[in-house]
């Protein structure tokens, strides 16, 4: 039988495990729910910004197929340009991107069979 003396000490020893506190990517506790991997309010990940080229546009616009996270389409110059073969890492940024609100693309899409999640990171 334990003592209470050991009890306590047993209790000390062996820590409950801590929950990961407010403001930490949950969408039911912070009201501004912000995707693993992405800056805070929305800023544009770096893999993802390496694949606009050697300069990211003030207003960079993402155009996602919810089928893929291998690839995406980057607003630069006025034009789609489709990047594809992402490592993990940036699959893992477009996976995070598609939990953003949608917002309007400034010039038409590209026409490929579905209806692509467009992003704007600021």
């Amino acid at each position: 039988m334990f003592t209470p003396l050991l009890l306590t000490t047993v209790l000390a020893l062996n820590p409950s495990p801590q929950g990961r506190g407010h403001g930490h990517g949950n969408p039911h506790q912070d009201g501004d729910f912000v995707p693993p991997g992405l800056a805070k309010k929305g800023g544009l990940p770096p893999g993802l910004a390496k694949k606009f080229g050697p300069r990211v546009p003030d207003h960079p616009y993402v155009a996602i197929d919810p089928r893929y996270t291998d690839r995406a389409w980057f607003l630069i110059d006025g034009q789609w340009q489709l990047r594809k073969g992402f490592t993990a890492s940036v699959q893992a940024e477009v996976s995070d991107a598609l939990r953003l609100p949608l917002v309007p693309p400034p010039v038409p899409l590209p026409h490929v069979g579905v209806d692509l999640h467009v992003v704007l990171f600021n």
